[in-house]
C-alpha cells in the first residue's frame, strides 16, 4: 500500500443508515448495514429475492455494484471528511459463484485498501448468508474531483415546505432494480438499447448513481447476439462523464474477443451530444 495515509478499516460516519434509507437507489434495492458489522469490519448487505435475480438465479449485476460502489463511497467519504461524495473513477466486479436459493442476503465486506489526499481504493467481498461467494469489486474515487457541496441534494435550500439541510432525495421514489432485467430494455428504431435514468436514479451529488450505470452496461452486454450462452466471469466500468438524470443515453456495443471459450465485449453508453459518458468491458465463460 502506497500513499500519504495507511488508513485502519473505519466504520461509516453516524447516520449512515439514514442517508441509505433517504438515497433512492440504495432504499430501492434495501441497502444497509449489516447487523455483524463493527469498527474494524465493516459490512453491508441487501436483500435477495426475485427482483434482483436472473433466471438462473444469479444477481443482477446493479446489486454487488451497488454494495461496492455505494458501500465504498461512504467509507471514502466519512474517512476523508468530504462534504460532497468523491466521484467514482472506475470499478471492476468480478463474478463468482449462484447464491443459494434459500440464501436471503448479499453481504459486503468492505475494506479501505488505500487513501490520499487525491484518491481513495477500496475492495468488497461479496457472500450470501449461507456462505457462497458471490462477487468481488474493486473500486478507485478521486478525492480531488469531489464537489464543494453535495449537489443540493444532502443539505438543500430552505424552501417553502422544507427546511435548510433538509435532504431533498428523501422524497425521490425509490430506484426499481426490474428496470435493468434484460427482457425490460427499451430499444430505439435503429436497435439501440436506450435509457432515461430519472430522478430515482440520484446519487449525492445529483447525479446518476455509478451502480445504476454499471448495472446498465451489463444487462445491455447480457442482451447482446449470443450472450444468453455465457456466463459472466468479469465487469471493468469507466466513468468518464457525469450523467445527469434527465440525459437519454444511447448504449452501443462491439464484441472485443469472440472466441470458442471466451467473449469479451465492450460496450459504451453515450450521452445525447454523443461523447461517451461510460466504457464498459465485460469478458464471459461460453457454456
Amino acid at each position: 500500500m502506497t500513499g500519504t495515509t495507511q488508513p485502519k478499516s473505519t466504520r461509516p460516519a453516524p447516520g449512515t443508515r439514514e442517508r441509505l434509507r433517504r438515497a433512492p437507489v440504495e432504499s430501492g434495492l434495501g441497502m444497509a448495514p449489516d447487523p455483524s458489522s463493527t469498527p474494524e469490519r465493516v459490512v453491508v448487505r441487501a436483500p435477495l429475492h426475485d427482483g434482483v435475480r436472473t433466471a438462473d438465479g444469479r444477481v443482477l449485476p446493479v446489486l454487488p455494484a451497488l454494495l461496492a460502489d455505494a458501500g465504498l463511497g461512504y467509507l471514502v467519504f466519512s474517512t476523508a471528511r468530504l462534504t460532497g461524495g468523491a466521484p467514482t473513477v472506475d470499478l471492476r466486479l468480478d463474478a463468482a459463484g449462484v447464491p443459494a436459493p434459500d440464501a436471503r442476503w448479499l453481504r459486503a465486506e468492505l475494506t479501505l485498501l488505500h487513501l490520499d489526499d487525491e484518491v481513495g481504493v477500496g475492495r468488497a467481498e461479496m457472500r450470501d448468508d449461507t456462505g457462497v461467494a458471490v462477487a468481488h469489486v474493486v473500486a478507485t474515487f478521486a478525492l480531488t474531483g469531489a464537489p464543494a457541496g453535495p449537489g443540493g441534494l444532502a443539505t438543500a435550500p430552505a424552501t417553502g415546505t422544507t427546511a435548510a439541510g433538509t435532504d431533498a432525495r428523501a422524497a425521490l421514489p425509490p430506484f426499481d432494480a426490474t428496470r435493468l432485467r434484460t427482457e425490460h430494455l427499451e430499444r430505439d428504431a435503429d436497435g439501440d438499447v436506450v435509457f432515461t435514468p430519472g430522478p430515482s436514479t440520484t446519487n449525492l451529488n445529483g447525479t446518476t448513481h455509478g451502480a445504476v450505470l454499471s448495472g446498465l452496461a451489463a444487462a445491455v452486454q447480457s442482451a447482446h447476439p449470443g450472450a444468453a450462452d455465457a456466463r459472466p466471469l468479469s465487469t471493468t466500468v469507466e466513468f468518464l462523464r457525469p450523467v445527469q438524470v434527465t440525459d437519454r443515453l444511447r448504449a452501443r456495443t462491439v464484441a472485443i474477443r469472440d472466441g470458442r471459450r471466451f467473449r469479451t465485449l465492450g460496450t459504451e453508453l453515450l450521452l445525447p451530444d454523443g461523447r461517451t459518458a461510460v466504457r464498459a468491458v465485460g469478458t464471459a465463460l461460453r457454456r
